[in-house]
Parts: structure tokens; C-alpha cells; sequence
């Protein structure tokens, strides 16, 4: 086919694209819900849930996960649009992350140095890092392939923006089980979690979102 047949058929197909938005919501939210209802399956819901919620330091263990996720999930929808290169989305989760750091340097400053470390560590920090993983994983990989079908010129930023948002959410999910309050070990650990998450996104959109 000629080119200028080429662009004469393309300028006529009027055909509307399928929104990403909807379908992104109804493939990988079942994920992550699904991986989300298996591991508290096992790990079981906190009996003081009510409780946590109530207390503000505690609350952020979901305020904080929650505030990085919706933001960056939006960036990663806006970013499959071949004209957007970036949005102003994609710079609240670091904007947030730089606070988390802060907060995290000043329960550190506070806290006497033999009871540092056992702060940090809890009791539970291996099975919360993998939880975290686990439950963002489904999501993650669902996300990038309905992502694909996008035209994203910034396939990293977008991959890392899913991930990012998966994994969020997924320590949102996971606070429902976690009964460590301490602030110096949400912070390093759910933050350590998302970041993985979103170092993985960044690396699988770089070469699945690429075009």
C-alpha cells in the first residue's frame, strides 16, 4: 500500500479506542483484591482493627500507602497518551515520599540508640515485605498488559507509576493484618515494599510498554 493510501485510511477511520481507565479497573482490581483476600486469608485481619483506625499515627499506615496510590495510578492512565510525556500526577507520590523521609529521620532522631534497630526490624518485616509484593504482584502484571494497549512515549515513568500504585495498594491492604505501629517500621517497610514494586514497574514498562 502506498503512503499517502496509508494516511488517507487512517484519517478515516473514525473508530473510538477502547478506554484504558474502565478495563484497567475491572481486570486488575479483581487481581489485587483476589491476592489481597488470599494472603489475609492466611495472615488473618488485626483484632484491634477498630482501634488502629482511630489513632491518628496508626491511620497512616493506610493514609499514606493510599496517598501515593491514587495519584500515581492516575499518572500511569494519563501517561499512556501519546501527547503526554508527563503530568503533574506523577510528582505527589514524591512528594509525599520526601515527608515520609522526614518523618522517618525524626522518629530515628527520637528514639534512644539501643532501641533503634528493634524498632525498625519489629517482628515481622520479612512477611511483610513479601506480603506487600505478593499482594502488588497480580496487579502489576495485569496492569501492564491492558497499559500496553495504550501509545505511551514514557514507558518507564509509566511502569514505575503502576507499580508505584499496585504497590500502595497493596500496603493498604496488607495494614489490615499488620499490628506493628511502630512508625519507624511502617515506614521503612511498607516503603520499602512500594519501592520494589515500582522499581519493578519502571523495568517491565521500559520493555512491555515500549513502541
Amino acid at each position: 500500500m502506498r503512503t499517502e493510501r496509508l494516511i488517507d485510511v487512517l484519517a478515516a477511520d473514525d473508530t473510538a479506542p477502547r478506554p484504558i481507565g474502565p478495563r484497567l479497573m475491572m481486570q486488575a482490581g479483581p487481581a489485587l483484591i483476589a491476592a489481597a483476600v488470599l494472603a489475609l486469608s492466611i495472615l488473618g485481619i488485626r483484632s484491634d482493627l477498630g482501634a488502629a483506625l482511630a489513632n491518628p499515627t496508626t491511620l497512616m499506615k493506610w493514609l499514606l500507602p493510599l496517598a501515593v496510590a491514587i495519584p500515581a495510578l492516575y499518572a500511569a492512565l494519563r501517561l499512556t497518551r501519546p501527547q503526554i510525556r508527563h503530568t503533574p500526577a506523577q510528582f505527589i507520590p514524591a512528594l509525599i515520599g520526601v515527608l515520609a523521609l522526614v518523618w522517618l529521620a525524626l522518629a530515628a532522631a527520637s528514639t534512644a540508640p539501643d532501641l533503634l534497630w528493634p524498632q525498625v526490624r519489629g517482628r515481622t518485616a520479612l512477611i511483610c515485605l513479601i506480603s506487600v509484593t505478593f499482594i502488588g504482584l497480580a496487579p502489576l502484571l495485569v496492569g501492564l498488559r491492558i497499559l500496553r494497549e495504550g501509545a505511551c512515549v514514557s514507558p518507564t515513568v509509566s511502569g514505575a507509576m503502576l507499580g508505584l500504585a499496585s504497590g500502595g495498594l497493596a500496603a493498604a491492604f496488607y495494614a489490615l493484618h499488620c499490628n506493628q505501629d511502630a512508625p519507624l517500621f511502617f515506614l521503612t517497610w511498607y516503603g520499602l515494599g512500594i519501592l520494589g514494586l515500582t522499581a519493578g514497574g519502571a523495568l517491565l514498562g521500559r520493555h512491555f510498554l515500549r513502541w
